[in-house]
């Protein structure tokens, strides 16, 4: 999965959780970073029941601090 610029990945949330209305995300340890460049894992399941989903998204800042390039992989996902 990959969203670029604001609208890019905004689509790309707004498209999980229309498929998805009631899982939620959450987040997994702690984002790792250096510079303008950091990476973070999730997970994404039911609000307080276990996260068929994780993944782990590495992300570039846009000069004004907001996220600029999202590019995300499944690391785990549902059977079928």
């Amino acid at each position: 999965m990959k969203g670029e610029g604001h609208v890019g990945i905004d689509g790309l949330i707004s498209g999980v959780q229309a498929r998805f209305p009631d899982f939620r995300f959450r987040l997994i340890g702690k984002p790792e970073g250096y510079a303008d460049r950091f990476r973070f894992r999730w997970a994404l399941g039911p609000e307080g029941g276990e996260a068929p989903g994780e993944g782990t998204d590495f992300a570039l800042l846009a000069p004004d601090g907001r996220l600029g390039l999202v590019i995300g992989f499944i690391d785990k996902a549902p059977a079928g």
